[in-house]
């Protein structure tokens, strides 16, 4: 009968040890934050539509989040896009439309550090003082898309300059196919049937049944941890972003074939805005993290010899970071290939450059 208070003590201590131990290494994942951890967060302002595929809401608001390394609150203006509203026709000097796709897009950084807000800061300081630099950057989208916004939006906007921010994937976004965007219940899914919706939308909703392991998963770092070996890289634990495998989306070669007539018939069209728009119409590839040159000569190999005007920004992009000591990857997030806010400074500013040299007049 002695033993049992014993016992009662060593059960207790080893109960307090056990939470102990769970308490300091929930704070050392707290102070250490590993990357694999966060949950990557999407706004919630997508809408279905039946030529783009999808679009933005119209003055939404939402929350771009991950990696512990971005989170960045974003508002669209009245177009639906991730910038300031345009100004109205008596006040612009010089209007400049940009197309393009997450890069350009860019809701992983403040609006006034996206590259469009920095072009229209350094034309006016390069005596074009009424620029105005509209963003029509839409991410997920290939140049099939990118035609499609343009040709919405020119007649109404009538640009003097348009920009398409050319980046590597876009041709590899046309061939596998337009994507339609929604949100369900605090989650962006995005499908190519309705067949894939139905089943995205039962996957949400069986998710949101789950609530004691959502709340410790959303409340606890170490939850995050012991399922982190168990979890997809699209689960709803870990990203607000669904999407079919590459299996269920039936993406072959002989489908990416078929959609390279999309791609020629972009091709064309851009051809037709550069010659019918009475404006300047532009190419400017976008470097990627992994080789800077891959934009540029995508473009080259993809869209041979057309009618249209390729600025080359990476000679420029070079000089400027060097002169800041930096290098090519400084350009970018650390676990997030996009530009950072540097990145989007830099290509901005080289693009202003080339817009007022000589050379790109």
């Amino acid at each position: 009968m002695r033993e049992s208070p014993r016992r009662g003590f060593q059960l207790t201590a080893l109960l307090l040890g056990v939470a102990a131990a769970l308490l300091l290494g929930e704070g050392m994942l707290r102070i250490l934050r590993p990357p694999q951890l966060a949950r990557i967060r999407y706004p919630c302002i997508y809408e279905p539509d039946p030529l783009w595929g999808f679009r933005y809401l119209p003055n939404a608001r939402g929350l771009v989040a991950g990696h512990f390394e971005i989170h960045n609150p974003v508002e669209t203006n009245s177009l639906g896009f991730y910038d300031e509203q345009p100004l109205p026709p008596q006040q612009v000097g010089l209007r400049v439309v940009a197309v393009g796709d997450s890069f350009t897009a860019a809701m992983n950084v403040p609006r006034h550090e996206v590259w469009t807000s920095v072009l229209e800061r350094e034309l006016r300081a390069r005596g074009r003082p009424r620029a105005d630099v509209v963003n029509l950057g839409l991410d997920g989208t290939g140049t099939d898309v990118h035609v499609a916004v343009l040709r919405e939006w020119l007649p109404r906007l009538r640009p003097d300059v348009i920009v398409l921010a050319f980046f590597a994937n876009d041709f590899d976004d046309v061939l596998n196919g337009r994507f339609t965007r929604e949100c369900h219940r605090g989650y962006v899914l995005s499908y190519q049937s309705e067949l894939q919706r139905d089943r995205l939308r039962a996957r949400v909703d069986t998710h949101l049944t789950h609530r004691l392991r959502r709340a410790l998963h959303r409340h606890s770092y170490l939850a995050r941890l012991v399922s982190l070996p168990f979890l997809p890289v699209l689960s709803p634990y870990r990203i607000e972003f669904l999407q079919p495998r590459r299996a269920e989306l039936g993406i072959g070669e002989a489908r990416r074939r078929a959609h390279l007539a999309d791609w020629n018939r972009a091709l064309a069209q851009l051809e037709a805005i550069a010659a019918g728009c009475d404006c300047r119409l532009l190419v400017a590839p976008v470097p990627p993290r992994t080789r800077a040159e891959g934009s540029l000569e995508i473009w080259r190999r993809r869209a041979g010899e057309r009618g249209l005007e390729l600025a080359d920004l990476l000679p420029r992009i070079a000089e400027l970071r060097r002169a800041e000591g930096l290098a090519h990857a400084d350009l970018y997030f650390v676990h997030d290939s996009h530009l950072n806010a540097v990145g989007n400074a830099l290509y901005g500013r080289a693009l202003a450059e080339y817009l007022t040299s000589d050379s790109g007049s």
